[in-house]
């Protein structure tokens, strides 16, 4: 019988490959799983909410879920606080 932490391995292992994920290295990769667990983690606790009516929709993981909210607000490319400065 599979451990939780092996299935969630495992399932971080499947999610790389339907997104094509691959890290630069071991300890981007780390990280990026980190921010990941933490996303599925959120993920499943608001569905939790859903299943018992407190909220009207539901979440899911998806190719930006081994990102930061700064990441995925502005792609990456810079702060979300920052202007623009360029005429």
């Amino acid at each position: 019988m599979a451990s939780e932490n092996e299935d969630v391995d495992k399932e971080f292992e499947e999610w790389k490959i339907e997104h094509g994920k691959v890290y630069k290295s071991k300890e981007e990769e780390a990280k990026r799983k980190k921010i990941w667990i933490e996303s599925r983690n959120f993920v499943i606790e608001h569905n939790k909410l859903f299943d018992r009516g407190e909220v009207t929709f539901t979440c899911g993981i998806n190719h930006m879920s081994d990102l930061e909210s700064h990441e995925i607000c502005c792609g990456g490319m810079r702060k979300c606080h920052e202007e623009n400065t360029e005429s």
